[in-house]
């Protein structure tokens, strides 16, 4: 009876240690785990729209990096979304007028009798629509450069010396078209660079572009590859009426344009090529041509390792 009575007591007392010990830790728990539920909360109470930081304020230290990580992600969400509300604000600011000038061509083509007078109407909506192709496909350019996911995941590596031949070529007939010579010097030696290949032609065609169309007939037009100390070059030189030095610094800002531009335009082609190539983890440089005439535009680039600028067995070095 004794040793029976001695059990019992023994087997309660240990029934209620492991009961207090399950409410002491549950206790400890559902107090270590406030600051998850109020960082649920939180989360959950925010509308769609909120892009802002979690804060970090009195959350342990265990799950800080994961709170960073979701920090992190945000962040670069939040910057999609300002690049779809910029790219949406720029084509309302910039289609506006094109459509409204369209639609008054359009309806004094139709009150015109005299048939030279709607020819020449027409020829006017179809230089306007012209000029709106063109700005319409450069905001696309400029909101997928900007949009591009990755552009350092999506790299390959790139010989920009064939890329500069390639991209080169498509506009010879053009520059013939407006008397001017197109060159190209390409580096001496292997030019890689790990990078997006259609948004550096895209980026380029852009710089060649404007250089074409602002060089006057009988000008010259130069496209150099070359290889600096810091970073692999692209160059595009031209003989045109170049840019005030104290205008250099805002080139590439959207939609600005130098003063003595006098062709119509939307200023955003250089915009565009700065967008690719702080992308790509580079710099776009501008300066004055040779002899201080012109204007001389750098895409600047990192170079591959030294180990890494094996040709590809698939790409054949230098220029075909």
């Amino acid at each position: 009876a004794f040793t029976r009575v001695l059990v019992l007591q023994a087997l309660a007392r240990d029934v209620l240690l492991v009961v207090a010990a399950m409410g002491a830790m549950v206790l400890i728990v559902g107090w270590a785990l406030r600051p998850l539920q109020r960082l649920r909360s939180g989360v959950q109470s925010r509308s769609a729209l909120d892009l802002t930081p979690v804060s970090t304020h009195g959350i342990p230290a265990d799950v800080r990096p994961l709170v960073e990580a979701i920090n992190h992600h945000v962040e670069r969400n939040r910057r999609q979304a300002q690049a779809h509300r910029q790219f949406v604000d720029d084509a309302s600011h910039q289609l506006r007028t094109p459509l409204t000038t369209l639609a008054t061509q359009v309806s004094f083509a139709l009150r015109e009798t005299d048939v030279e007078e709607q020819r020449r109407a027409l020829e006017a909506i179809k230089q306007q629509l012209d000029e709106t192709v063109r700005q319409t496909n450069q905001m696309l350019a400029l909101a997928r450069a900007d949009s591009a996911a990755g552009a350092e995941a999506a790299a390959e590596p790139v010989d920009l010396n064939a890329l500069a031949q390639d991209v080169a070529r498509k506009w010879w007939s053009d520059a013939r078209e407006r008397g001017l010579d197109l060159g190209l010097e390409p580096a001496p030696q292997l030019a890689w660079v790990q990078a997006h290949p259609a948004l550096l032609k895209e980026a380029l065609s852009n710089l060649l572009h404007n250089a074409l169309r602002y060089t006057p007939r009988g000008g010259q037009v130069t496209v150099r590859v070359r290889t600096q100390a810091d970073c692999v070059a692209v160059m595009v030189e031209d003989t045109g009426p170049g840019v005030a030095e104290a205008e250099m610094a805002r080139l590439g800002e959207r939609f600005y344009r130098a003063s003595g531009a006098r062709l119509p335009g939307t200023g955003l082609g250089l915009a565009i090529v700065k967008s690719v190539v702080e992308r790509h983890g580079g710099q776009l440089r501008f300066a004055p041509g040779a002899a201080g005439q012109g204007l001389c535009v750098s895409l600047c680039l990192p170079p591959m390792a030294a180990a890494d600028q094996a040709t590809p067995p698939s790409m054949a070095p230098g220029l075909p």
